[in-house]
C-alpha cells in the first residue's frame, strides 16, 4: 500500500507543468514590462523594438565569463539584426518566469536558430529606471 500511494505522488508530481503566463508588472510608467516587450519583439525580430527596452550601455554576459559579450546598443543592434536576418523561424517559448526586485529570470526554449535543435536557456535580466542594464545567459540542450 505504501509503495502505491508513493507511486500516485510521483505520477501526479510528473504532469507537464501549465503554460506560462506572463506575470510581470506593468513598468513603472505604466507601459509594457521591458523583459516582457523584449521577448515579444524578439519573437518578432523587431530590431528597433527590441534594443529599446535595453539601457544604451547594456552588457550581456554568457553566465561564468568575465567579459560581456556585447556591450552597448550599437553592438546589441548588430548581434541581434545579424541573429535575427539568419534565423527567419526564430521563436523562444518561455517556460518558467521569477521576477525578485530588480531581476527577473526566465526559462526558456529557444527554436529556429540556424535550423538547430531548439536550446533550453535560462536568461537573468537586470532592470533599472524600465531598461534592461545587464542579463546573463546559460545555454543546455
Amino acid at each position: 500500500m505504501k509503495f502505491v500511494l508513493s507511486l500516485l505522488l510521483c505520477i501526479g508530481c510528473a504532469r507537464p507543468a501549465p503554460p506560462c503566463r506572463d506575470t510581470l508588472p506593468p513598468s513603472a510608467n505604466g507601459g509594457v514590462h521591458p523583459v516582457a516587450g523584449q521577448l515579444a519583439a524578439y519573437n518578432d525580430r523587431h530590431i528597433d523594438l527590441f534594443v529599446s527596452y535595453f539601457h544604451p550601455e547594456v552588457e550581456l554576459f554568457v553566465h561564468g565569463e568575465p567579459a560581456p559579450f556585447v556591450k552597448g546598443s550599437a553592438a546589441l543592434r548588430e548581434s541581434y539584426a545579424k541573429m535575427f536576418k539568419a534565423s527567419p523561424l526564430l521563436h523562444c517559448e518561455l517556460e518558467r518566469r521569477i521576477a525578485i526586485g530588480d531581476f527577473v529570470i526566465d526559462e526558456e526554449r529557444v527554436s529556429g536558430l540556424r535550423g538547430g535543435a531548439p536550446v533550453h536557456a535560462v536568461a537573468i535580466y537586470q532592470v533599472k529606471a524600465n531598461k534592461i542594464v545587464k542579463a546573463w545567459f546559460l545555454r543546455g540542450r
